[in-house]
């Protein structure tokens, strides 16, 4: 009886006294939030930075494009907050972006689960096309509301100049 109770002691030692760092972060550990300056959508040449934010403090960030199974960018911090920056960008830098964080208790190939993706778009053309085509429709928009108060007007005035007997 003695031997098996020493033996089952033995067993649970290693499960209660091990000094090596979780293989999977504890599901406690909340996701982290990905943003980009000045926006998600930018053209060829801006500097954009992305920011991962940590639910807390953590010593360690990662950056993941879409596709790629290895980090594109690392940061080792111990901050909430790291920041990834990406100078003068190209449309073949666009696309889905996450990141990860680690602490200092997980072993250094974990991660926390990823951040939702963010997208970034690298534009050929921005913003003054889309202005002259907002304005156009806007234009166009007007010249409709103006020919539909004309109509209005016509046919109100085609009714009160009307016979008496032919109104409704």
């Amino acid at each position: 009886m003695a031997l098996v109770l020493i033996l089952q002691l033995l067993t649970l030692w290693p499960l209660c006294h091990t000094d090596s760092a979780p293989s999977v972060p504890p599901a406690s550990y909340p996701k982290p939030w990905l943003g980009a300056q000045p926006a998600t959508v930018v053209t060829p040449g801006v500097n954009v930075t992305l920011r991962c934010r940590a639910p807390q403090p953590a010593w360690r960030f990662a950056l993941f494009k879409s596709g790629e199974t290895d980090p594109l960018l690392l940061r080792e911090v111990s901050s909430e907050l790291a920041e990834f920056f990406l100078e003068e960008v190209t449309p073949a830098q666009g696309g889905s972006y996450h990141c990860c964080y680690g602490k200092p208790d997980w072993a250094p190939s974990v991660w926390s689960q990823p951040s939702d993706a963010l997208e970034l778009l690298v534009t050929d053309s921005s913003s003054s096309d889309y202005t002259r085509e907002n304005l156009v429709r806007l234009g166009l928009a007007g010249l409709v509301l103006i020919s539909l108060g004309v109509l209005v007007a016509f046919d109100c005035r085609s009714q009160n100049h009307a016979p008496a007997g032919v109104r409704p």
